[in-house]
């Protein structure tokens, strides 16, 4: 393998984090921060001519596309807290909340490790007290990736952090969040050949992820939902790369995935051998968990960073822009520019007509409906990515160079009782 299949990351972190490409070496799941500051907010929201995003052949950038609305208040359908800690413990850490209580006691990871040796911990934190509690540590040499919580449960990845040779070993473990006992490896395998271990994605009860094997120089990926509350695994796609010959690929390579209600959103990589003319391009389909006909969301796109859909919408982000697609369409409905110098759109989430997105140095939340958008924070800051736990969405900002032993977490809940 020993090859990058030519993606720029669409991940800061997480994995979440947080972000995460299936091609890069493994690294600790605890996220990035950004940390540029631009002078005045860059972002415009705009209306697009109906453009076809499918016909890869059309120029993108060549309308211009006129400025149709400021930022522009409306009501958020969502209550908000937040909770500011400042300990020690959370040196040398980016704090990414896997979950919250209703006393605001939060879980996450914890990497204390030495410049000699891995070491990492799952920690519970007493906000109103300042004290927490190590509800479980990794053996030594282990890294806990992508903590995640669905309903009652913390899922995970953990594997090896100096691997003896190309292949590392992985498993998810499972563990109750009030019983500090955590039950046998629910699922586990071998990333060969350098491949990057899985990462975990939540949507309602389930987690997904994608696995990679090799055989005879032939990938065989596959990706899985499983569904916490019904303990049943779902293989949604199989797909075969065949490498015998490295300068003539042929088949597909699941990058990236993205659980939505229908399935799994897949960023993948398509070669076809053609000999002197080979064929390689990069689309995002949707893999139902039905095993029905999969649909192309967007073909050939390699500037794509982040993305999710619903029923009714389609979110893309790149470098310089969000764009909002209609979901039947495909059509460009809106798109929302950004300064390129701060990393671009990531992260974004939907429920319904409302979008959540990370867009360097803030949070922003657009009305779909009506194309108005503001701020979720008045205030610039260096905020992770955006991560979800059942109806809630969370996000940190951490500010290195005035505190490291201080994060602001925040909780978007869309299910208020």
């Amino acid at each position: 393998m020993n090859m990058k299949y030519g993606r720029k990351s669409i991940h800061i972190t997480l994995m979440l984090t947080l972000l995460l490409t299936a091609c890069t070496n493994s690294t600790p799941a605890n996220p990035t921060t950004d940390q540029h500051i631009p002078k005045k907010p860059s972002t415009t929201l705009e209306t697009a001519p109906e453009t076809n995003l499918l016909d890869s052949s059309h120029d993108q950038t060549a309308p211009e596309l006129p400025e149709v609305k400021p930022d522009v208040a409306f009501k958020l359908p969502f209550r908000m807290d937040s909770v500011t800690i400042k300990n020690d413990v959370l040196d040398r850490n980016t704090v990414v909340a896997s979950y919250k209580d209703d006393n605001d006691s939060v879980i996450f990871s914890r990497d204390f490790s030495t410049t000699e040796l891995t070491e990492m911990e799952i920690i519970q934190f007493d906000t109103k007290k300042n004290t927490y509690t190590s509800r479980y540590r990794a053996a030594k040499g282990i890294i806990i990736n992508t903590l995640v919580s669905v309903g009652d449960d913390l899922f995970w990845i953990e594997n090896t952090a100096n691997p003896t040779d190309n292949n590392t070993p992985w498993q998810i473990l499972r563990m109750k969040r009030d019983d500090l006992k955590v039950s046998p490896v629910v699922f586990e395998g071998i990333s060969e050949d350098q491949m990057a271990v899985p990462v975990l994605r939540t949507y309602q009860d389930e987690i997904s992820w994608i696995e990679k094997k090799i055989t005879n120089h032939i990938v065989k990926n596959e990706a899985f939902i499983y569904n916490v509350k019904s303990s049943i695994k779902t293989k949604v796609t199989t797909q075969l790369l065949n490498e015998q010959d490295k300068k003539n690929r042929d088949g597909v390579f699941l990058d990236v995935q993205r659980p939505i209600d229908e399935g799994l959103l897949i960023q993948q990589t398509f070669f076809e051998n053609k000999g002197a003319n080979n064929v390689k391009r990069f689309d995002i389909l949707l893999y139902p968990k039905d095993h029905s006909e999969p649909e192309v969301i967007v073909k050939d796109r390699e500037d794509i960073y982040d993305f999710t859909a619903n029923e009714q919408w389609i979110v893309l982000t790149a470098e310089s822009n969000t764009e909002i697609l209609d979901r039947k369409t495909k059509k460009l409905i809106y798109s929302i520019t950004h300064d390129s110098s701060l990393l671009g759109g990531y992260s974004p989430f939907l429920f319904e007509n409302q979008l959540i997105y990370k867009q360097s140095p803030y949070i922003m939340a657009v009305d779909l409906a009506t194309g108005n958008k503001q701020r979720v924070i008045k205030k610039e800051g260096s905020f992770t990515p955006i991560y979800n736990f059942g109806d809630n969405l969370t996000f940190t900002c951490m500010e290195y160079d005035k505190d490291s032993t201080q994060a602001e977490l925040y909780f978007m809940d869309f299910n208020p009782e």
